[in-house]
């Protein structure tokens, strides 16, 4: 969806904004709720929400931070306990940054916009790896930057290979995003796969690599059980060397349940945390001192509960695969995040029971949201118009019968 420009007669808007999109899983997370206010029985599998709240020493850390309350400003890097947490956390992986190699961000996004702002100049590219989180090229753009989007279809299990990274450089490649595991698909690059990944940008010295990390807490395998000791593979792991140019972007808003909190991190060299300590100053001035208090306790806090999510995730992951698996659609089996992303290829080109021409995975996704009652989301705002994004993170019963629901629904095409 293009963003509206005014055509009265008042002076324009910017001309990057005729670049620029309104996020597509926003639009139609808005288009689902609209539906729900006119009283239809709408299921959202579109949005990326959790499904859970925090746990309650984080609500009570809120609570505290009300109460003590001085109306002070607070330093824009952060407040020392978010600082500190966040340093640890990142300690607890194996990666040791200082205080001034650390910041607090408006939510992860604020973090990688902030990033992209500080680091591109006009005409930089930046390979972002399809399927991608639908606001890395947008960012980019209006960052002056050149997103180049490499495919790895659901024939290779949505994961760029080495030899394909190597193809998409160039002498203006400036940067490298790497989201591991992956939002919209939920694949998880294995180790071995990371490192030959890492190697690559090892051997070009002068690329920023940017590794947004969002989702590393929630990764699973076959068993349940077996997840709690599992871990997602980095670039670091493979080339300390990368460190000096090396972005490490993270949030709570996935792991804790606190995605409206709007609380986001970054760590990396000095000087690129002080020019976006610089934009943060000109911006936002701080993230507010109530959300930080709470981010601070999730860190710290215990984190037993993550095992009790990662177990409903991981039963909730094995409902939706079974229901696309009887309806014949595609899908790699994801081992991280909350998202699945089947193939429809096999579907363009039927007609529903409504008499709607399936031209186009648009198409089909507006299809199931106004004759299904269910939001997903189409491939092409993630860079693969052959897929579909289903977030199956929240009720269970809602995702029974939002998969029921598809269910009857490509029963009937032709």
């Amino acid at each position: 969806m293009a963003v509206m420009l005014n055509t009265l007669n008042t002076p324009p808007v910017a001309a990057r904004m005729h670049t620029v999109q309104t996020s597509p899983i926003l639009a139609m997370a808005a288009a689902a709720q609209a539906l729900k206010a006119e009283g239809k029985p709408v299921i959202s599998l579109s949005i990326g929400v959790p499904g859970f709240l925090p746990p309650a020493h984080v609500h009570e850390a809120a609570h505290t931070a009300i109460a003590a309350d001085r109306g002070d400003y607070l330093p824009g890097r952060g407040s020392p306990a978010l600082v500190e947490a966040w340093r640890t956390a990142l300690a607890e992986k194996g990666f040791h940054y200082k205080a001034t190699e650390v910041i607090t961000q408006m939510g992860g996004k604020g973090a990688l916009f902030n990033m992209f702002m500080a680091l591109l100049n006009v005409g930089d590219e930046v390979i972002i790896p399809a399927p991608y989180w639908t606001s890395y090229p947008e960012m980019v753009r209006l960052a002056g930057g050149v997103p180049v989007m490499p495919l790895a279809p659901a024939q290779k299990n949505y994961k760029l290979t080495a030899a394909q990274l190597q193809a998409a450089l160039t002498p203006r490649t400036r940067m490298v995003v790497f989201n591991n595991p992956s939002n919209p698909t939920g694949m998880l690059y294995s180790a071995a796969e990371t490192a030959e990944i890492a190697n690559v940008l090892a051997a070009h010295p002068h690329l920023w690599v940017v590794s947004d990390d969002i989702y590393d807490h929630l990764v699973y395998s076959a068993d349940a059980a077996e997840s709690e000791a599992l871990r997602a593979p980095h670039v670091l792991d493979t080339h300390q060397s990368l460190r000096e140019r090396t972005v490490i972007i993270q949030s709570v808003s996935k792991t804790y349940g606190m995605p409206g909190w709007r609380v986001g991190m970054a760590a990396g060299p000095e000087p690129l945390i002080d020019a976006m300590l610089t934009l943060s100053s000109q911006s936002h001035t701080h993230v507010p001192a109530v959300t930080m208090a709470a981010a601070a306790a999730a860190l710290t806090g215990p984190q037993d509960f993550l095992q009790v999510q990662r177990a409903r995730l991981h039963r909730q992951r094995g409902l939706v695969l079974g229901a696309l698996s009887a309806m014949g659609w595609p899908c790699p089996v994801p081992q991280g995040a909350f998202y699945v992303f089947p193939d429809i290829t096999q579907l363009l080109g039927k007609v529903s029971a409504h008499g709607t021409p399936l031209t186009s995975d648009v198409v089909l996704a507006n299809a199931l949201l106004h004759e299904a009652w269910v939001a997903t989301v189409p491939g092409s705002a993630f860079g693969c118009p052959t897929s579909v994004r289903l977030s199956y993170a929240g009720p269970e019963a809602e995702l029974a019968e939002a998969m029921a629901r598809i269910a009857q629904w490509a029963a009937k095409l032709h």
